[in-house]
């Protein structure tokens, strides 16, 4: 019987099979390499236009916070100037107002009673004096009540004293007794008198008119 060696084929045959399984491999890798390649430059252009958005964003927001700064500074002297010109209109507006307070307050002050301070915070006076009896400073009171410059008059305290005269008078008028007070009350001043009222109405000008016929 004739023998056949088969050996040569099968080692081709393996090496055939060897070389096309490496082939697949070196394929495979490049591929996957590839892969990884395009993944990586996706990956980077997309973070280099992140950052880029980032860079427009902050930028952006610095802009932004100096714009604002400018327009705090700008709303600030704005201010100041508001606080200024009030403060100038409130002086122009209180000039005859305090005229006419040291005016009511003469006029208030009755005989024999005189003022020995006077003190201002905000609207409200304190007033310290001397009387020669309760019945002035009573009076004082009412004075400043039915004043249309002031209101709420509130007595705080009122004290006796005496008054030594000088030697040589009578014993009668020695000793003169005195009254020390002190007060507050409230300023207010009053509302501006409208064109009617400096005018008057025509109704109110025909009943005049028809009450002197």
């Amino acid at each position: 019987m004739a023998k056949i060696n088969l050996l040569p084929w099968r080692q081709e045959l393996r090496k055939q099979r060897k070389q096309e399984f490496l082939a697949i491999n070196m394929a495979v890798a490049l591929i996957a390499l590839g892969i990884l390649l395009f993944l990586h430059m996706l990956v980077s252009s997309q973070l280099s236009a992140q950052d880029e958005r980032k860079a427009y964003i902050k930028s952006e927001i610095e802009l932004l916070d100096k714009n604002i700064a400018e327009i705090e500074e700008l709303q600030k002297r704005k201010d100041e100037l508001l606080s200024r010109m009030k403060v100038i209109q409130d002086l122009q507006g209180r000039r005859p107002v305090i005229v006419r307070v040291f005016d009511e307050i003469v006029r208030a002050t009755p005989d024999k009673l005189y003022l020995t301070a006077l003190e201002r915070k905000g609207d409200q006076f304190r007033i310290e004096g001397v009387a020669e009896s309760n019945n002035q400073v009573a009076t004082f009171l009412r004075n400043l009540n039915a004043s249309a410059w002031f209101k709420n008059p509130v007595l705080d305290k009122v004290a006796s004293t005496e008054d030594k005269a000088p030697a040589g008078k009578a014993a009668a008028k020695s000793d003169r007794p005195k009254n020390t007070f002190s007060l507050t009350v409230d300023l207010e001043a009053p509302e501006p008198a409208t064109d009617g009222d400096k005018q008057g109405t025509p109704g109110a000008a025909n009943a005049t008119k028809g009450a002197s016929k």
